[in-house]
């Protein structure tokens, strides 16, 4: 299973990529603004510290957004990476980008039949908005996006849904449904990267080892 860092702390990333966890970070609009800084070089900075980045296309109009995509993707065209509003106009940018071999993204896909539209349009990778749903009391998160799983098995689709995780709970169930990819938001880490259990049990081989008088 993928896993992908939403942040724009340049610390953190730093911080979290030597593990090899992370396949590389993502982010949307408010977290470039979290930036700080001119997103052009936020990006540029990222490409140097991560192996893949996600942008998301800002502007309303397919002309525009393709024009921005450019921009972006001149970065770094091995990492960079684009995420495009599951729009009328978005569907346009995601055939266009898709034909021209660009990882795209569609993001907002708050539905099993939206899912189908942007696998139409060539997505490879799909970012489900069932929270959505969840909040209109309409269907679970969790239940849509096992939806949209099954829709990808039964079409052996290469496409790969990227969900939210918001407790660590979640990883093994959206891995166990076949999801391929998830992201965590860069205030998680240090929690879901944290085992109590594991540190009890490293610590009792560590007083091991220091028993050893050969050593």
């Amino acid at each position: 299973m993928k896993i992908w860092l939403a942040s724009a702390d340049l610390k953190l990333i730093e911080e979290h990529f030597p593990a090899g966890i992370f396949s590389g970070v993502i982010t949307n609009p408010k977290v470039v603004a979290e930036a700080g800084r001119p997103p052009l070089e936020f990006f540029r900075e990222v490409c140097r510290i991560a192996p893949a980045a996600w942008y998301q296309l800002r502007d309303a109009s397919a002309a525009g957004m393709l024009k921005e995509a450019e921009t972006f993707l001149a970065i770094d065209p091995e990492k960079m990476r684009i995420k495009v509003p599951a729009t009328r106009a978005g569907f346009e940018v995601i055939a266009t980008l898709s034909k021209r071999n660009h990882q795209v993204m569609a993001t907002i896909v708050p539905t099993a039949s939206w899912l189908v539209f942007a696998l139409a349009a060539g997505a490879r990778f799909v970012a489900p908005y069932g929270g959505m749903l969840q909040k209109r009391g309409l269907a679970s998160k969790m239940e849509e996006v096992v939806r949209m799983q099954r829709i990808i098995d039964a079409q052996k689709s290469a496409a790969e849904l990227c969900v939210g995780i918001y407790d660590v709970t979640e990883f093994p169930v959206y891995a166990a449904q076949g999801v391929r990819s998830c992201f965590v938001w860069g205030r998680d880490v240090a929690s879901f990267l944290s085992q109590p259990l594991v540190d009890e049990a490293a610590a009792g081989f560590h007083g091991d080892w220091e028993a050893l008088s050969v050593y």
